[in-house]
């Protein structure tokens, strides 16, 4: 299934149908309306997943991501622009420049203590930069990830961007399939399973790894309130 899933983003990618920039941002426009029309639901998922109260989820999850597609709704049009060059000898009668292409299809991993910013976000990068992506929520925050499926092929072009549920071994199996770029968020052993995956088809990879926000607690304080703040901030 999940090849199938692959090569039919491909294919539609190679079409070239994401390539027009107002394409793109029909798509993100799309995006922020799924963000603003279901915030209580998404705020709902989280609430199961998390117990994250309505306060957290917004300066967490939804106001980066709604600030991100602003951004990239804006200056778009400047990051696709071709960037002209210095000429020199071998190039001085030519009209030399760097044009801005889409890869291809990228894959976003996302993790299970924010399972909306860390995955919107790149997407967010994936729709403006003309990129078909799957999106694989972590089964661990299922609330959110079930909630995303539901979503996403009712705002995005589903030919273009879908979502994969499931646990390990769908996630395995992605990761044989090749892709142009991969971003992923979560812990640096996985990390490491992701690079040597990719590394097979000499795919780039973005890895935003965990592990590295140690909590300090000494022992005039209060641990059943500073485990659940620990835990709300995680």
């Amino acid at each position: 299934m999940e090849k199938q899933v692959v090569d039919g983003l491909r294919e539609v990618f190679q079409s070239g149908r994401s390539r027009p920039l107002q394409y793109r941002k029909q798509q993100l426009r799309a995006l922020h309306r799924l963000i603003t029309e279901h915030q209580a639901d998404i705020e709902q998922s989280l609430k199961q997943d998390l117990n994250r109260n309505t306060y957290n989820t917004s300066l967490f999850e939804l106001i980066g991501i709604e600030s991100d597609i602003k951004l990239a709704e804006s200056d778009l049009a400047d990051w696709a622009a071709p960037q002209h060059v210095k000429k020199n000898l071998n190039s001085a009668s030519d009209d030399v420049y760097i044009k801005p292409e889409p890869l291809g299809v990228v894959l976003i991993i996302g993790p299970w203590n924010y399972p909306w910013a860390t995955v919107l976000q790149p997407l967010i990068g994936a729709i403006a930069a003309g990129n078909a992506a799957v999106v694989k929520p972590s089964e661990l925050s299922e609330h959110s990830a079930r909630l995303m499926n539901e979503l996403l092929p009712l705002y995005l072009d589903k030919e273009m961007y879908q979502v994969v549920t499931g646990g390990v071994p769908e996630t395995q199996e992605l990761l044989k399939q090749r892709f142009d770029h991969i971003f992923y968020t979560g812990n640096s052993t996985v990390g490491k399973l992701v690079m040597e995956a990719a590394a097979r088809h000499l795919t780039p990879v973005t890895l935003e790894l965990g592990g590295k926000s140690p909590c300090y607690i000494d022992k005039n304080c209060d641990i059943a309130v500073a485990c659940r703040y620990y835990t709300v901030l995680c």
